[in-house]
């Protein structure tokens, strides 16, 4: 066994043959990330399908909630004690967690935080997408590849090979003139243009993927914008007087009569309002409405939702000043439903709430044709210093006199404007002209290759696609197949005797829709 002499310790190099390396800086310090770079890593996140499926699940999510759990308007939101009321209504089913709840905006989840973000992060993650796609859309239309390798006719989803008495040249142009015929757009091979061309047809559909998705965008948005500046509020009009409808129209309604009608059992069949919207005296418009048949004006909807009992009512101050004169609906009811209530909110901030026995209740503590009346000192503590009236007279609370004039109907109306309807309707017909362009104009391709017959007569042709299983496009493809086999069949040839032999021997074809 030799020893291996050790190797020498390699010796200084000169100056001119010392290589500069420069270390890593570890030190810590910070490190400027390209804004390129950045935008480049969210692009790529926003486009994942791994992000698309977790946001299209917490959308869902909030849907499913959303259509779960009862939610306030804002309307009921901006007002503390509607908002307290509201809450109070759910405690006795949802209990401790009803607290919680409202918390995490569950009880307006379309008008959440969480909400907006999702709705956000699924937007961008749409656009993502569809930017992400359309270079491929152009490409296919403007650079599709028009080459495949011999084999790919071999194992071609949907192939054929047809036998042709021609030669090369005219069997390519006969197959040529078919698909033109079709409608195929023909593109000769750029590498064997003489053996070998590419045909499509609708390589433009890629546009209908563009219009939906950007239809689903345009969806969102109107969600949003409906869930933020959309108006959905209550209206309770005593019939024979007017309530203002507000946000800055300079219009109120005016309930002129209401009728109700039921079955023989005792369920209401219809119920009629019949109202005009006035500004100032003026009368703008005039119509009854029914549940299906909202009255409509300057972009705003009436929508006739409930009937009940309302109480005229006269609240004066202990010098005799009239501090509130108007008829009260009484829209809700006790926890025991035996009596219907409604509030009058004064100038001072406090609350008087007038109880009257409920519509078909005979077991409500208040006699019939009487009012009791309550004083609520702070506007939103429960009602104290309970008087009873009948009508006509007047009850003391406090320095307050009230007098119970009378009783009459109110109709409930819900007031509507939904400024997201425009965008709603444009994204609509995006949506159905996109699948449509998707579904009816599909994207189709083939390739066909001329090649002389082995046998030295005549040429082969043979056709193969790698479209999907599909069975409209299996039909194409053999009615083409069927077109290129009669434009090369030889008008002429030899009378033979057995015609089923003779075209077993002349043609050879291969049709599958399978590998």
């Amino acid at each position: 066994m030799t020893d291996k002499a050790p190797k020498a310790a390699p010796g200084p190099k000169s100056p001119d043959s010392a290589a500069e390396v420069t270390a890593p800086d570890i030190s810590g310090g910070e490190r400027d990330v390209p804004v390129a770079e950045l935008f480049l890593w969210l692009y790529r996140l926003f486009y994942s399908k791994t992000l698309g499926l977790t946001v299209i699940l917490l959308f869902a999510l909030y849907a499913f909630i959303g259509s779960l759990l009862p939610q306030a308007t804002k309307e009921v939101l901006a007002d503390p004690w509607a908002k307290e009321a509201f809450l109070n209504a759910r405690r006795p089913a949802l209990g401790r967690m009803t607290t919680a709840l409202d918390a995490l905006g569950l009880f307006h989840v379309f008008t959440s935080i969480g909400f907006y973000a999702v709705v956000s992060l699924l937007a961008l993650s749409i656009i993502a997408c569809t930017v992400h796609r359309m270079p491929e859309l152009v490409k296919r239309e403007r650079e599709p590849r028009v080459h495949v390798a011999p084999r790919f006719f071999d194992k071609a989803r949907y192939r054929a090979r047809i036998p042709s008495p021609d030669g090369v040249p005219a069997s390519l142009e006969a197959a040529r003139e078919v698909l033109h015929g079709a409608r195929w757009r023909v593109i000769p091979d750029d590498r064997d243009p003489e053996h070998c061309l590419y045909a499509d047809r609708n390589a433009r559909s890629g546009i209908g993927t563009v219009l939906a998705h950007t239809a689903f965008v345009l969806i969102l948005g109107a969600f949003v914008v409906s869930s933020t500046w959309g108006i959905e509020e209550d209206l309770t009009v005593p019939v024979g007087s007017s309530v203002e409808i507000g946000h800055g129209t300079g219009l109120s309604v005016r309930a002129n009569s209401f009728t109700d009608s039921y079955t023989d059992t005792g369920q209401p069949m219809d119920y009629v309002s019949d109202l005009s919207i006035l500004r100032g005296e003026a009368e703008v418009a005039h119509q009854e409405v029914r549940v299906n048949s909202p009255l409509s004006v300057e972009g705003y909807r009436l929508h006739q939702a409930s009937y009940g009992t309302s109480a005229d009512v006269t609240i004066a101050d202990a010098a005799g000043t009239v501090l509130a004169q108007r008829s009260v609906p009484l829209q809700w009811q006790t926890p025991q439903r035996t009596e219907a209530y409604g509030r009058v909110d004064l100038p001072d901030g406090r609350a008087v709430y007038v109880f009257l026995p409920a519509s078909g209740q005979a077991m409500s503590q208040i006699a019939p044709g009487t009012a009791v009346f309550g004083l609520a000192p702070d506007g939103h503590s429960d009602p104290q210093a309970e008087q009873q009236a009948e009508a006509g007279t007047a009850a003391r609370l406090e320095d307050l006199t009230v007098t119970f004039d009378r009783e009459r109907q109110y109709t409930g109306l819900t007031l509507r404007r939904d400024p997201g309807t425009p965008i709603m309707w444009a994204a609509s017909a995006l949506l159905m002209i996109g699948m449509s362009i998707t579904f009816l104009m599909p994207y189709r391709r083939l390739w066909v290759r001329v090649e002389p017959d082995e046998k030295g007569a005549g040429s082969v042709i043979r056709l193969g696609s790698v479209s999907r299983l599909d069975i409209t496009f299996e039909r194409m493809f053999a009615a083409l197949v069927g077109r290129i086999e009669d434009a090369v069949a030889s008008p002429e040839g030899p009378e033979d005797p057995d015609p089923a032999a003779s075209a077993k021997e002349s043609k050879e074809k291969e049709l599958s829709d399978h590998e």
